[in-house]
């Protein structure tokens, strides 16, 4: 695996979409884009009362830009025709060779699978290109939208995590669903 990624990295997904690392003009589109959906995101993500503004979202991609070039993590930018729609991301563990993904998108993109395919992409990228073993996504065991994202695309799910989050006081389970690289195919089959 590289000591560091290229921040200049395009991941094709298809169909006019594409992964790309997160830069600092970004940061006000994407803190728009968590406003808006704010309320949404809010129900499973511990993160996004944290995001006040768009400093708080170039914060963010600053220290995603650290772990790029330690090879440690990579938050990219979903965008459909070249406008953003939400993020995906992995941190990466390179002396385990696994990383863990996680993704949010904005409503009106949600059902037409381009997180999944983004996912798809994202994970072949991860085994093919930076030579990873292991991929993890955990999913909040009520969020069926996100919990299906590796279930359509053959994760094996291991198991429940109990009380693994906190969210607005509360703890919640989340769902473990990994792949190893020996397990997924190249090819897109999945």
């Amino acid at each position: 695996m590289p000591t560091a990624l290229n921040r200049n990295l395009r991941i094709a997904v298809g169909d006019g979409v594409e992964l790309r690392p997160l830069r600092l003009e970004d940061a006000e589109p994407v803190y728009y884009l968590v406003a808006a959906n704010r309320e949404r995101l809010a129900e499973w993500l511990p993160w996004v009362p944290s995001m006040q503004s768009a400093a708080d979202e170039a914060a963010f991609i600053r220290s995603g830009h650290g772990a790029i070039e330690a090879g440690t993590g990579l938050s990219c930018a979903i965008v459909v025709d070249r406008v953003v729609v939400g993020t995906m991301g992995c941190v990466i563990t390179p002396q385990s060779r696994s990383a863990e993904i996680g993704y949010w998108i904005a409503e009106g993109f949600e059902g037409r699978g381009i997180v999944t395919r983004a996912a798809r992409a994202l994970t072949t990228f991860l085994v093919t290109d930076l030579d990873l073993h292991r991929v993890v996504i955990r999913a909040a065991t009520d969020n069926a939208r996100s919990r299906a994202v590796p279930e359509r695309l053959g994760f094996m799910h291991e198991g429940t995590q109990r009380h693994a989050e906190i969210l607005n006081g509360n703890f919640f389970d989340l769902e473990v669903y990994s792949i190893l690289a020996p397990e997924w195919p190249t090819n897109g089959a999945h």
